[in-house]
């Protein structure tokens, strides 16, 4: 992420609760925990928000797999999540920690659109610069 700049912003609500913030810098989406979350409901609800938009069963099993590898404690409030999307792989951090990638342009592909789609998981507004 380092030279990118911030160009979406977005707030990830679930009912009157605010589960995150989402940032979209370049081809990477960085999500800031505000509110506690379960490894394994946090892994299960982007797995199943990917299931729409990538035929790749096998590579979003991967990818959950990951998610549950790099949150043992759960994805705790204040807690980082960065994917990068770019290069045809699916790249996952926590804490500027790196877990791990996941070759394939349709996860990558399918990942950035629960952010961008028009099913998007929330609205995200133009930063401007300043």
């Amino acid at each position: 992420m380092k030279g990118s700049s911030l160009s979406k912003l977005g707030v990830r609500t679930k009912g009157p609760i605010k589960v995150y913030a989402v940032g979209q810098y370049d081809e990477s989406f960085l999500l800031k925990m505000s509110y506690s979350i379960g490894a394994e409901k946090m892994s299960s609800a982007l797995a199943d928000a990917l299931k729409p938009r990538c035929k790749d069963s096998g590579a979003i099993t991967e990818f959950k797999d990951m998610m549950l590898k790099g949150l043992p404690d759960g994805a705790k409030k204040g807690t980082t999540l960065l994917f990068g999307t770019n290069k045809g792989k699916l790249s996952f951090a926590v804490n500027d920690k790196d877990v791990g990638s996941i070759s394939s342009k349709a996860l990558a592909s399918g990942f950035a659109g629960i952010y961008t789609d028009k099913k998007a998981v929330c609205k995200m507004s133009p930063v401007e610069d300043e």
